[in-house]
């Protein structure tokens, strides 16, 4: 299988301190300059690749993104976007239009309240004028909700917000006690699952558009045909942090390769052959994964989220309710 998608970390910094950012670990690695930048661009064109992801931290504060993004249309690679809204203007959210850059904007809850416990004071209100910015530029744009113990039990108000706020879809994604994030800021599995029964019928019943990230488990329990559950164990996807180093999971201190030593090809090549890396791909499933109905899709859900709760990496999805009742945490995963 070839590279087919990049996720880019580009930058580690950001003009927010949310208490689950994962990123803030990258925040001593050397940014690849803006030439190295568009090299690897070039290359990432020249294997195929067909879609760069350009995350962080927050990107629109390195100021050459608007030249990076620029570079990958030329070479007809698809791009988006994940931004915490915040820092969008009237010229930001027009260059993304003319750029088609498909925009992630994070929303952690329909109220301020629940955002803000997150992100801080102000951001609400900062956050959704970004979002209205988008919006009137024609700017397409989706809102991510990072799910913890903190807003588990509002992603239904969520789903409906973000359909009121004009996205074309909502997406979720469980928070990973990783950086600034601890364990006890993490959703349990009995949090999550709730959180994804929630999803699941506001999006039957307004049919609408809601994308699960980094939660296989979802498979097993959602029933609306406007829910999509997306997993990462596939050799197409890669995660690079900001000094072009590719990681098995851009949560997990894991350095494969080297783009800066080897070149996008031979860095790929090595990450693509690495143990760890086909161990995770093709993995060798654990009760009670090995008899799950979802274990074709899922194929243990998220190792990161078992590498970080258990220090095991080719352990069962922690998160996942069935997993959680086979350990005797019957109570954590039901209450």
């Amino acid at each position: 299988m070839s590279l087919r998608f990049i996720v880019w970390l580009v930058t580690a910094r950001c003009n927010l301190s949310c208490a689950h950012c994962y990123a803030s670990r990258f925040s001593g690695l050397r940014e690849l300059t803006t030439e190295e930048a568009l090299a690897l661009i070039r290359e990432a064109s020249e294997l195929g690749v067909a879609h760069i992801n350009f995350t962080g931290g927050e990107p629109l504060l390195r100021e050459d993104i608007v030249t990076l993004m620029e570079e990958a249309r030329d070479l007809a690679v698809g791009v988006s976007i994940v931004t915490n809204g915040t820092v969008v203007t009237e010229r930001v959210a027009e260059r993304l239009a003319r750029l088609n850059v498909y925009t992630y904007v994070s929303l952690d809850g329909p109220r301020r309240e629940v955002h803000e416990r997150l992100r801080g004071p102000g951001t609400w209100d900062r956050a959704l004028r970004g979002i209205e910015l988008l919006r009137r530029a024609g700017v397409d744009f989706s809102t991510v909700m990072a799910v913890c113990r903190h807003n588990a039990g509002c992603v239904g108000e969520y789903v409906a917000k973000a359909e009121e706020l004009g996205a074309e879809a909502a997406c979720i994604i469980p928070v990973m006690p990783s950086g600034r994030a601890t364990e006890s800021l993490a959703p349990s599995p009995r949090q999550m699952l709730e959180a994804v029964l929630e999803a699941d019928s506001a999006s039957e019943e307004l049919g609408y558009p809601v994308s699960v990230w980094c939660y296989a488990p979802a498979a097993l329990y959602s029933r609306s045909k406007y829910l999509v559950v997306y997993g990462c164990r596939t050799l197409s996807v890669v995660d690079v942090d900001p000094a072009g180093n590719l990681l098995i999971c851009d949560v997990l201190d894991f350095r494969v390769s080297s783009w800066r030593e080897l070149g996008l090809r031979r860095a790929y090549e090595a990450y693509s052959s690495a143990e760890i890396v086909r161990s995770l791909v093709s993995p060798e499933l654990r009760e009670p994964c090995a008899s799950c109905p979802a274990a074709s899709a899922c194929r243990g859900g998220c190792f990161a989220r078992a590498y970080l709760m258990s220090g095991d990496i080719k352990a069962p999805d922690p998160l996942c309710p069935r997993v959680a009742e086979r350990r005797g945490q019957g109570r954590s995963a039901t209450s």
